[in-house]
């Protein structure tokens, strides 16, 4: 079973949906005011928070996710909010092939790039990203800012509560990869039970992602510091927006 369809049932929950709703629908409104879209690739979409609300927003959405557990949930997202959004089981990599473009968005956000670890596979998906916009079409991509993750090397990304279980998300360093867990305990009385999840992730920094990005003639590059909008600062900020787009 993939890392991914191990915590599907939980992976909302975990990762503090409910925090992060709002954030995420002030982003999508803004992105679609600077850059007005009207149908959208949403890659890797996980459990289809970004590819329901852009629906909701009138857009054209087709969401790819290489997890079918992860698929499901966002379907009974999108059931649940009464919007139609096509959904795609396919690799970031391989998406290309699998959906029909031309597309005036194609997002990547979550964290999701790190999990392509060789670049060849971070070429593949850039060389399909580009080669399904449409004219005048953006690529936006999102990660943490693996420069700042790697200069602090700080073990515990976090931990929630959750009833009776406890999440636990910590890091293991291995060079210019990251191995991330997810420790959960459940508390029973006195009496604990513990499961242990682990994925690679590739430690991608914004001079190696623009490099890959210019390769495939997406040239117009601006870098943000998450869903504000606001400047990166690779020593300080905690995630990294690029929005690429072909001069």
């Amino acid at each position: 079973m993939s890392f991914y369809d191990q915590i599907a049932d939980e992976y909302d929950e975990i990762t503090g949906e409910a925090g992060r709703t709002a954030a995420a629908e002030r982003f999508l409104g803004e992105l679609r005011r600077r850059w007005p879209v009207a149908r959208v690739l949403d890659a890797a979409c996980g459990t289809g928070l970004h590819a329901v609300m852009l629906a909701r927003m009138g857009a054209d959405v087709t969401g790819a996710d290489l997890s079918a557990a992860m698929l499901a949930k966002a379907r009974r997202r999108a059931e649940g909010a009464g919007v139609d959004v096509q959904w795609v089981e396919s690799a970031m990599q391989e998406v290309a092939g699998r959906v029909e473009g031309p597309f005036d968005a194609i997002l990547c956000l979550g964290n999701s790039l790190p999990h392509l670890l060789e670049p060849a596979d971070l070429d593949a998906a850039f060389a399909g990203f580009a080669g399904l916009l449409a004219p005048g079409g953006i690529v936006v991509l999102g990660l943490l800012n693996y420069a700042r993750v790697l200069a602090r090397r700080e073990r515990i990304v976090g931990v929630t509560r959750r009833g009776p279980a406890e999440y636990v998300r910590f890091y293991d360093f291995l060079g210019d990869r990251v191995r991330f867990n997810l420790l959960k305990l459940t508390w029973e009385s006195d009496a604990c039970t513990h499961e242990l999840a682990s994925t690679v992730l590739r430690a991608y920094r914004r001079g190696e992602l623009g490099a890959a990005l210019r390769a495939h003639g997406l040239t117009d590059l601006a870098f943000y510091e998450g869903m504000g909008f606001a400047a990166f600062d690779e020593a300080e900020s905690d995630t990294l927006v690029i929005v690429a787009r072909p001069v």
